[in-house]
């Protein structure tokens, strides 16, 4: 089904009309097209999403009817955006590597090894600095040799929540890790709380994970704390959901996600606070998860804990929902 769209033409006026006036006048079921490739789109209206504590509203967007594909040159054609990214200038030959005409091969162990190389970061600079000081968030530029291939990885990680499902995606990008292919739905995690158990179970038998995986989210809070080592840190909590389903013997099973970053990352730190100021809560981020479950009797609940230490900010991206924007 491709990239979600946020804007399209309507059939009826021939005027290119946003997700958002689309949702005002209630137009779900009209015809739409694509701006740029004509192809026919449906229009999927804003929706409502229980989390623990409230109600959010999902976004509005257009979509293409299933089985169908932008055209190649289209800008919102899935396989385009990753032509884009992998052309960008870098040494791909040990990150990401054509395998077929229509597909890439992302290579996790490369992922892994650069969230580990030592590394220092630096805000970037913008010709502009009007432009720079309305942004949404700041870009940080992180050294290191493999470096690179955080950023890329990020490229991706941002094309993904992009798409309503994994399988929008795995036609075109391959992910392996050493030997093994592992699958989109063993990487990509998020935001449907089904999805978070699957992870806890996949990740919790392990004494450590083996590949890095990708979360998505929406921001709740943070707070500081320490370690075992009296060594302080800063925990973002992401939304719990409301969960209300119980198995077989009365439980309810309730992912309860953190992105933890020690407070010595203080680019990072930034980073994630000012967006959280600026209530960019939507919250995208990839590392290694470690899960443990927690079993609470007295109220027939069982958290899943997720847990994801982030060393830089090219493993995290914050953002604002367009519709959250305009009506939050």
């Amino acid at each position: 089904m491709g990239v979600r769209i946020d804007r399209a033409v309507y059939t009826k006026t021939k005027k290119t009309m946003t997700n958002i006036e689309a949702d005002k006048q209630e137009l779900n079921g009209e015809k739409f097209s694509c701006p740029y490739c004509k192809k026919e789109l449906s229009f999927r209206r804003s929706g409502k999403r229980q989390l623990e504590n409230r109600v959010i509203d999902v976004s509005p967007y257009f979509r293409l009817e299933q089985g169908k594909e932008h055209d190649k040159d289209c800008e919102y054609n899935t396989f385009g955006q990753i032509e884009i990214i992998a052309r960008r200038p870098m040494a791909l030959k040990d990150f990401m590597e054509r395998k077929k005409s229509d597909q890439y091969a992302i290579r996790l162990q490369v992922v892994k090894k650069a969230m580990e190389e030592s590394s220092e970061e630096e805000e970037e600079t913008t010709p502009n600095p009007q432009e720079n000081e309305n942004a949404s968030d700041k870009n940080y530029k992180t050294s290191g040799s493999m470096a690179p291939y955080l950023s890329r990885m990020k490229d991706i990680m941002i094309l993904r929540s992009k798409m309503e499902e994994n399988k929008d995606v795995k036609k075109h990008i391959k992910l392996e890790y050493k030997s093994k292919t592992i699958s989109w739905d063993k990487f990509y995690f998020g935001p449907e709380h089904k999805d978070f158990i699957v992870l806890s179970k996949y990740f919790r038998n392990k004494l450590k994970p083996n590949h890095p995986i990708c979360i998505e989210g929406i921001l709740k809070e943070y707070e500081k704390k320490k370690d075992k080592n009296h060594k302080n840190y800063y925990s973002f909590i992401l939304e719990k959901p409301y969960i209300k389903d119980t198995d077989a013997e009365g439980f309810r099973h309730v992912p309860s996600v953190r992105l933890n970053i020690y407070e010595e990352n203080e680019k990072l730190l930034k980073y994630m606070k000012d967006n959280y100021k600026k209530r960019n809560t939507q919250v995208i981020a990839y590392g290694n998860p470690y899960v443990q479950v927690k079993t609470l009797l007295e109220s027939n609940v069982k958290y899943h804990n997720i847990t994801i230490w982030i060393n830089k900010t090219a493993q995290v991206h914050l953002f604002n929902d367009v519709y959250a924007r305009l009506f939050g």
